[in-house]
């Protein structure tokens, strides 16, 4: 597996101070703000809040009567300069109409009037069941002269490039694509898309469009040369419903006329997961049951229908490998189908997945990776969703009675012989021949870096794990057992975890000895 490095660039920005004789309102240009209506519910509406060169902005729902910029400001509720709005506790069925204002040093002004009716018992009068969304029904896009409202029906092929690089398709009903290339922040990731308004430029920067790698593709049309990429425009995320919102006012170029189009989508996002605490809509997909010393159960949560793909990996392995969730359950997941339960049990052979052998040691920490796929017409197309990622730590093994007499009667250049006697309560035996240099190393702190809070936890959970070059397993005593294939003139430890009839396991480390 190829390691993926990134490129951290430091960007150092002069501050100059200006010196002149202007006044602070003739270094700022006027405000401007403007309102788009997003969606309405039994007893809550929605809309997006585009702002410019505002230090401050409200929004007041009135009686449509002559209102002042001041009014707003002044009596309203305060917002910020872009982003989705939800205001909530409104009674069903009922007419509101909504206003923004916004300020600066040069002055105040006023929005457009929004017109939002709730909705009403059985109202439907807008995208109705969207294939991904929340089947927000009383949806209903603003008349804007020279933009064409667009109906997006969902959306896939969301991945990750890097925690911060999120790059997605919203569909349309007709067919045609809009691919979006967004750029947001480190801390995502490679999980969720934060909140925000984003707009396109070239310098990657949080918040941003790439308008490169982000165009619109009509129907059978590809996405290498055939599309159109957006000159203009911005996106609006938040959550609404416990789904993602996204409103967006786009405009390309095609055959050298420009267009203008606007859309909103309220469901799950192909490859990215709702923040926790916002996902009110969706049930929490892996559910822990119980963990133990060698094994752990879940469960996973999708409805009879839904496929989805899982991994379970050591948390040390996934680290190395720099991945993301994404690409790893799309690459090593398992693909099954509806509510399922595992018990994950360290050697035997999982009961839905022929052949797949499950490995689990203790004090160990490991990742349960999982996503709904949208699985149709007999093939795989996306991540549907989130990926979600649950942590779980195994126990320590209880400590144990038992003990091993470990004698050897002699050293060659390649190979050793000893007796291994079994005292009372012993069931088993684990010996591992570890290079004393190497062993002298996760003492002096490895097994901290690995993740254990000792030495013997660490040994304990090692040394099962080893292949059969370096451990042996023994279920009764031994006498002139003869091990080889050592390296000549090398100094090894031998190392015994014992584990009694009761499960509890001991460390036993012998004196080093040095091979011929």
């Amino acid at each position: 597996m190829k390691n993926l490095f990134r490129l951290f660039i430091a960007t150092i920005v002069a501050v100059i101070p200006l010196v002149g004789c202007e006044t602070p309102s003739d270094k700022v240009a006027a405000p401007t703000i403007e309102i788009v209506a997003v969606a309405t519910t039994e007893n809550s509406l929605s809309f997006a809040v585009t702002a410019t060169d505002a230090s401050e902005c409200a929004y007041m729902l009135y009686d449509g009567d002559i209102i002042t910029a001041e009014a707003v400001l002044s009596g309203g509720t305060a917002i910020e300069a872009s982003g989705v709005v939800e205001v909530k506790n409104l009674k069903a069925n009922t007419t509101y109409y909504v206003v923004a204002a916004a300020r600066n040093a040069k002055g105040e002004v006023l929005s457009n009037t929004l017109t939002m009716k709730t909705k009403g018992n059985g109202g439907n009068n807008g995208n109705g069941d969207n294939g991904g969304g929340n089947n927000d029904d009383n949806f209903e896009l603003p008349d804007i002269e020279g933009v064409e409202n667009i109906v997006i029906t969902k959306t896939k092929d969301g991945r990750w490039y890097e925690p911060y690089n999120y790059y997605v398709t919203f569909v349309r009903d007709n067919g045609d694509r809009i691919i979006l290339d967004f750029y947001t922040l480190d801390e995502t990731m490679s999980q969720y898309f934060p909140y925000g308004q984003y707009t396109f430029a070239t310098n990657y920067a949080p918040y941003t469009i790439h308008p490169e790698t982000s165009g619109y593709i009509p129907a059978g049309k590809s996405a290498d040369g055939e599309g159109y990429h957006f000159t203009d425009g911005y996106v609006s995320v938040d959550v609404v419903n416990g789904y993602y919102a996204i409103y967006m006012m786009l405009t390309y170029e095609e055959e050298g006329v420009s267009k203008s189009i606007q859309g909103y989508y309220n469901g799950i996002l192909s490859g990215a997961s709702v923040p926790e605490g916002d996902d009110n809509g969706s049930e929490e997909l892996i559910e822990v049951l119980e963990v133990g010393t060698t094994s752990f159960s879940f469960r996973i949560n999708a409805e009879a229908d839904q496929y989805w793909r899982c991994s379970v990996v050591d948390k040390r392995t996934y680290d190395q490998t720099q991945s993301n969730p994404g690409a790893w359950v799309v690459t090593y997941g398992f693909m099954l189908q509806g509510p399922l339960t595992f018990n994950w049990e360290d050697g035997k052979i999982c009961e839905y997945v022929p052949g797949l052998q499950m490995s689990v040691t203790s004090s160990t920490d490991y990742l349960i990776i999982a996503a709904l796929m949208d699985y149709s017409e007999g093939q795989e197309n996306s991540l549907l969703g989130g990926v979600e990622v649950v942590q779980v730590r195994t126990n320590a093994e209880a400590e144990g009675t038992g003990n091993v007499d470990m004698t050897i009667k002699e050293v060659g250049a390649n190979e050793i012989t000893f007796d291994c006697i079994f005292g009372d309560d012993v069931w088993c035996c684990y010996v591992a021949m570890m290079e004393t240099a190497n062993l002298q190393e996760i003492k002096d702190g490895k097994y901290a870096m690995a993740g254990y809070d000792s030495y013997e936890e660490c040994m304990l959970s090692l040394v099962p794990g080893l292949s059969h070059d370096f451990m042996r397993q023994f279920l009764e005593s031994q006498y002139d057992y003869k091990w080889d294939g050592l390296k000549y003139s090398t100094s090894y430890t031998p190392c015994i975890k014992v584990v009694d009839m009761n499960n509890g396991a001991k460390l036993i480390e012998l004196e080093p000895f040095t091979t011929k």
